[in-house]
C-alpha cells in the first residue's frame, strides 16, 4: 500500500472529505463504530464485529456477500439479519441487491470490485481487503477509503 493510499484511508476514516451527511453518518455510526453491542459477546473477531454492524444497521435492505468468509463472519450476519446472508460470485447476480459485502477486492473479488466502482448508484467503501457496495437510487457514485 502507497503512502497516497494511507493519508486517503487516515483521512476519509476519520469523515474528512466526505460531503454526504448519510455517508458521514454511515461511516461514523456503523463502519468506525468504538462503542459496545449487545452481541458483542458472542462475536469475537474484529470484521465479525463490523459484518453484523453493517447487516444489523441495514436488514431492512437486500444484502448479498460475496467471498470466502469464516464461519464468525457468516454467523455474525446470520444474528443480525435473522436468516443466512445470500451468497453470489458474479455482477450479474448482484441485480436487486441494495448492500453487498465483498470479501478480498485486491484478488478473488477484483473483477466485481472495478465493475461496482464504475457502476453507477454506486456507494462504496474500500476497507482494504474487505470492501462494501449500496446501491442507492438517485445518488452519483461515491468511492471511499477506510
Amino acid at each position: 500500500m502507497g503512502v497516497r493510499e494511507n493519508i486517503a484511508r487516515w483521512w476519509q476514516g476519520r469523515g474528512f472529505g466526505i460531503q454526504s451527511k448519510t455517508d458521514y453518518e454511515y461511516l461514523k455510526d456503523v463502519i468506525m463504530e468504538s462503542l459496545p453491542y449487545y452481541a458483542y459477546d458472542a462475536i469475537h473477531e474484529r470484521r465479525a464485529r463490523l459484518i453484523y454492524r453493517i447487516c444489523n444497521h441495514d436488514r431492512q435492505r437486500h444484502i448479498a456477500m460475496v467471498g470466502a468468509f469464516t464461519p464468525e463472519e457468516l454467523r455474525a450476519a446470520t444474528m443480525a439479519m435473522g436468516t443466512q446472508p445470500e451468497t453470489v460470485t458474479t455482477m450479474h447476480h448482484l441485480h436487486g441487491r441494495e448492500t453487498v459485502i465483498v470479501n478480498d477486492i485486491g484478488e478473488t473479488a477484483a473483477p466485481l470490485w472495478d465493475r461496482a466502482l464504475h457502476s453507477p448508484h454506486a456507494i462504496t467503501w474500500d476497507m482494504g481487503s474487505m470492501g462494501l457496495i449500496r446501491f442507492i437510487d438517485g445518488r452519483y457514485s461515491e468511492h471511499y477509503r477506510v
